[in-house]
């Protein structure tokens, strides 16, 4: 994933990207605008750690043969100004790059040692103005503001001002030394230069923001699409646990036939590790099914309507997630013995405002909100279920009453 594309955008922002495609000059809005500001500097941050040596490599080729092969006092001078600012800056540039505590200031330091590298060749070249030195200080301006617009493609606005400063810094050195102003010659190796640099910088910046722009528009469709993907695979998992879920309660079922098909398929499809349900009756909670129960949840079979966690819970009609679990109650049977879940998912059975039952399973970790979700989308089919189980089983027992009282 590109780095530029990181974080999401928002359909304000998608519509400014698209509008900023079709304007000449790309602009963004400020939260945009300082995203692509970092996108930048941190591009610039990497170029420097994997080319500083590289930089370092043509610094020294271009100071050491003159510094050996030309050994006049002018030129032992002349490092003062074209040798020794720019060795810093590069030192400052490594550090920047290698020491932790500095990489937050990576940036800074940049413009710092461009300005200061830029300061030291130009004060070099009106210092030694006609003579050698001053013409290979006068190179390294060139090469400088290459580096700075073109190579790092450091913001063309920063950099700009980071050259201006440089210079105002060089024309208070020149004035406090009394040094003449070639104002010609600064023409030709500053003036022009910059401008075309400066240019060539803001053609290259909008370059750039073109194909930031483009990627944060690919990245939003794609995290889109992948979006759609992901709710259409969940659509269709859900549509397949509730055909899976309408398949199980089918037919002419017992209430505890039901409710033991039902808790075969919460063991299945949400994780459960046990599990029993009840049903009331007279004011009571009568289990009809059971799933890896323990002995003493085993014993539970009648519990009155108004006690423990199961008739709170169906009093409330709400699904409940109960992640405090008394000791002892609904234990898990693991291979080193009996251990306490996580958490004991209760699950009420209403239909309307009639309360027909109750479901509780224990898992071993907590149940997620999508488990939550499926449990609600299957209240109605089961509740609807249960209720007619219920019916056609007081139908027979009326009819198997009915027929012994005949026989009799």
């Amino acid at each position: 994933m590109p780095a530029a594309s990181e974080a999401a955008i928002s359909k304000n922002q998608e519509g400014v990207l698209r509008s900023a495609l079709d304007s000449l000059l790309v602009t963004f809005d400020g939260e945009l605008e300082a995203r692509y500001r970092e996108h930048a500097h941190r591009r610039a941050r990497d170029l420097i750690s994997h080319s500083v040596y590289l930089l370092g490599l043509l610094y020294l080729v271009v100071v050491l043969p003159v510094m050996l092969l030309v050994d006049t006092a002018e030129m032992v001078a002349w490092r003062n100004y074209g040798v020794y600012p720019v060795a810093l800056s590069l030192l400052a540039l490594w550090c920047s790059t290698r020491l932790s505590w500095l990489t937050a200031h990576t940036i800074g330091v940049m413009y710092l040692a461009l300005g200061i590298a830029l300061a030291g060749t130009l004060l070099g070249a009106i210092r030694f103005h006609g003579l050698f030195p001053g013409q290979i200080s006068a190179f390294e301006t060139i090469y400088i503001l290459i580096i700075g617009f073109s190579i790092l493609r450091l913001p063309p606005r920063q950099t700009l001002i980071s050259c201006l400063c440089a210079l105002a810094v060089t024309l208070l050195a020149a004035l406090f030394q009394q040094l003449p102003l070639p104002l010609l010659s600064m023409l030709l190796y500053f003036v022009i230069p910059l401008i075309i640099c400066a240019l060539n910088g803001y053609i290259l910046d909008v370059s750039a923001r073109r194909n930031f722009a483009n990627n944060l528009l690919l990245e939003s469709e794609s995290s889109q699409l992948a979006s759609w993907r992901e709710q259409a695979e969940k659509d269709t998992l859900r549509q397949q646990q509730l055909t899976l879920f309408l398949e199980r309660i089918a037919g002419n079922l017992t209430p505890a036939q039901l409710l033991e098909r039902v808790l075969g398929y919460l063991i299945e499809q949400i994780g459960a590790k046990a599990g029993a349900a009840y049903t009331l009756e007279e004011q009571e909670l009568v289990r009809q099914a059971a799933w890896g129960l323990n002995a003493s949840a085993s014993e539970r079979r009648n519990v009155p309507q108004d006690e423990t966690l199961l008739g709170a819970a169906l009093n409330q009609k709400l699904l409940i997630q109960q992640h405090s679990v008394p000791q002892g109650y609904l234990d898990l049977e693991v291979g080193e013995g009996k251990r306490k879940p996580a958490t004991l998912l209760l699950w009420p059975i209403h239909q309307g405002e009639f309360a027909l039952g109750i479901v509780e399973v224990a898992g071993s970790q907590a149940f997620s909100a999508a488990d939550e979700a499926l449990l609600n989308e299957l209240h109605r089919p089961l509740a609807f279920a249960l209720q007619s189980a219920q019916r056609r089983q007081q139908f027979l027992s009326r009819m198997d009453e009915q027929e012994r009282t005949a026989q009799a």
